[in-house]
């Protein structure tokens, strides 16, 4: 979160705000550091996503591996939804 805050406030002023992905890193809550960093940069986005923790991509080799994977499909169809793309 640190880096998408330094990424975001050096974004030229001029270009179309950036959509914000944040790929969880464990099956945990947020630290309250990238809570806060998070509430902060939420007006200079265009919004904010959130893919869940996905344990299931441990097992496998490369990311295409894990494409078949359901939580994997639940989560980008959700990312999808999120980010008002189509199915």
């Amino acid at each position: 979160m640190s880096r998408a805050v330094d990424a975001v406030g050096r974004w030229h002023p001029e270009a179309p705000r950036p959509y914000l992905v944040v790929v969880r890193d464990a099956p945990l809550s947020l630290p309250k550091p990238a809570v806060y960093r998070m509430r902060t940069i939420t007006p200079r986005v265009l919004g904010i996503a959130e893919v869940p923790y996905l344990a299931e991509l441990r097992g496998v080799d490369t990311p295409g591996d894990g494409l078949d994977l359901r939580a994997v499909q639940r989560a980008a169809r959700a990312l999808r939804r999120s980010l008002g793309l189509a199915e």
